[in-house]
């Protein structure tokens, strides 16, 4: 997957999956979202899911610091590019090199705790140059867009406490290309 095919898909459907257990496998595969971010699990699992994923044209990001049995290098970044997974989340700026090397599409994560973490987290992406930047929690982001977007080129994903439909819209009208939630009412275009 590009970045051109990862922002079509987020244009398509502003909201990614946060797949955090099997039950969310499921959901989320027979949901609407077109990208699903895996934040939990194993690597046993991983390339079962990409292949279900593929076959219904959804594209899988995997968060390689919160899976396990994954090596946190080059590697780890090797065997996910070669098991088929289109993105990899990760807050760590060597593996953002790594992973675009492999031609992956690479997103980063600020957390936002304070203003020191806003000053350090800038200085540490904008010499990793990710594709896109995922900023948590991402309830705040539409507050603190108008900085990051004077600072960073984005794209920039939203994360975190996104809970209704009037978040996603807040955040998309402050400039983030897609929101991730948990919410499984957030991943279906009509009520459940």
């Amino acid at each position: 997957m590009t970045r051109q095919e990862f922002l079509r898909l987020a244009k398509r459907y502003p909201v990614a999956a946060a797949v955090k257990s099997n039950e969310d496998m499921q959901a989320a595969l027979e949901s609407d979202a077109l990208l699903l971010f895996m934040l939990k699990g194993d690597a046993f699992q991983i390339a079962p899911f990409v292949a279900q994923a593929h076959k219904k044209g959804k594209g899988i990001v995997v968060h390689i610091d919160l899976v396990g049995g994954i090596g946190k290098d080059r590697a780890g970044i090797q065997y996910l590019h070669q098991i088929g997974v289109d993105a990899v989340i990760t807050s760590r700026s060597q593996l953002v090199a790594a992973g675009r090397a492999e031609g992956l599409v690479m997103i980063q994560r600020l957390l936002l705790v304070d203003d020191s973490a806003l000053e350090t987290g800038v200085r540490t992406i904008a010499r990793a140059a990710p594709d896109f930047i995922e900023v948590l929690p991402g309830i705040i982001f539409p507050e603190v867009a108008s900085i990051l977007q004077q600072l960073l080129p984005g794209p920039f994903i939203a994360g975190g406490f996104i809970r209704d439909t009037s978040d996603v819209a807040r955040i998309q009208a402050a400039g983030a290309v897609l929101s991730s939630s948990s919410t499984y009412k957030l991943w279906y275009s009509t009520p459940r």
